[in-house]
């Protein structure tokens, strides 16, 4: 069943990853929020495998020139390390940055990594009308992944598909129930509007967002071809220490809770990416194909996502996912069209 118990959490969180071996040489690489946490860390790791290109990615271009620099002293030999403002609260933000990769190199991407994230319960709406939580961890991601299915698609052979990681959480377990949404004629709109988003809905936002990554990642997978030219998953890299409970820890008893809980069991943000990078280079990437991977390893997802219910749900809201996007952009439909199935 697709459910986590305290003692599956636990095992998970002391299971020793070994670090990535496999050489990068040749190819180009993006990672989604590289200034911080994770995302530094899986940058400083990629970069030690020696890539043609890693290309890093943060909001502020500041912390993202530092990120760059950082990144570069792992980097053994002669890798083109790049660092682009992106802000993911944008949707203009994200066609911008797509049209920029577009001309750098030969406009292939071999492998992206989609990690950043925020985890708020405050309810902001970005310049798009849209939730932050929502647009940041969900729909700026699909957009981007969508926008650059082609450079994906354009640098895979027969013998290798590209690689698309989003990474989502063991936290989208939490998320028992969404019958309080099934019934609304539009299940995106209605987590965004401002009335259902209550002090106790927020509680759950980052978790739901992260459920809608994995649902993402599985209506995405199963349009594409078969053997498939990029290799889709969505990675759990487990409870780490990081920046991400950031807003939590500056409330008061929940700081001095988060800090024993970290003490007592959070991973390193190295190890924690150490399962980003896998996914990234392991030479059995078709494996990983629309899975959901924990510790290196497939497992199921939510119980939610599971049967004929679970199926319905996916594609409704990978339906409305497709409907906001192509109202952003309206390269997603030519995409679509090209490159998925029906």
């Amino acid at each position: 069943m697709g459910r986590i118990s305290v003692t599956r959490f636990f095992r998970e969180q002391w299971v020793q990853i070994p670090p990535p071996t496999t050489s990068a040489k040749g190819k180009s690489i993006l990672v989604i929020g590289a200034n911080s946490g994770l995302g530094l860390e899986a940058s400083k790791q990629l970069a030690s495998l020696a890539p043609q290109r890693l290309l890093l990615t943060c909001r502020n271009t500041d912390k993202g020139e530092e990120a760059r620099k950082t990144v570069a002293q792992d980097s053994p030999g002669d890798t083109e390390i790049t660092s682009y403002p992106l802000d993911l609260s944008s949707f203009e933000s994200v066609r911008s940055f797509a049209d920029t990769l577009v001309t750098v190199g030969d406009g292939k991407i071999d492998c992206i990594l989609g990690n950043a994230a925020i985890a708020t319960r405050k309810f902001v709406k970005t310049v798009n009308d849209w939730e932050s939580t929502l647009q940041v961890n969900y729909l700026s991601h699909a957009l981007l992944s969508l926008l650059l299915l082609p450079s994906l698609v354009k640098a895979s052979t027969s013998d290798s598909a590209s690689r698309l990681v989003l990474v989502s959480s063991d936290a989208h377990y939490q998320i028992k129930s969404l019958d309080d949404v099934k019934k609304v004629p539009n299940i995106l709109a209605h987590l965004n509007d401002q009335k259902y988003c209550t002090a106790s809905v927020m509680k759950q936002r980052y978790m739901i967002s992260k459920l809608l990554v994995v649902i993402f990642v599985r209506e995405l997978s199963a349009r594409l071809p078969s053997p498939t030219p990029v290799a889709v998953s969505a990675v759990n890299p487990g409870f780490c220490h990081s920046s991400l409970t950031r807003e939590s820890e500056s409330q008061f008893p929940l700081k001095w809770m988060i800090y024993a809980f970290k003490a007592a069991f959070a991973r390193t943000s190295d190890m924690g990416s150490r399962t980003l990078v896998h996914a990234l280079t392991d030479p059995e990437e078709r494996a990983f194909h629309g899975h959901y991977v924990t510790n290196c390893e497939v497992v199921e997802e939510s119980d939610l996502l599971l049967g004929e219910d679970g199926k319905r749900l996916s594609e409704r809201i990978w339906n409305e996912t497709v409907e906001v996007l192509q109202l952003v952009d309206p390269r997603v439909k030519q995409i679509i069209s090209e490159y998925l199935t029906a």
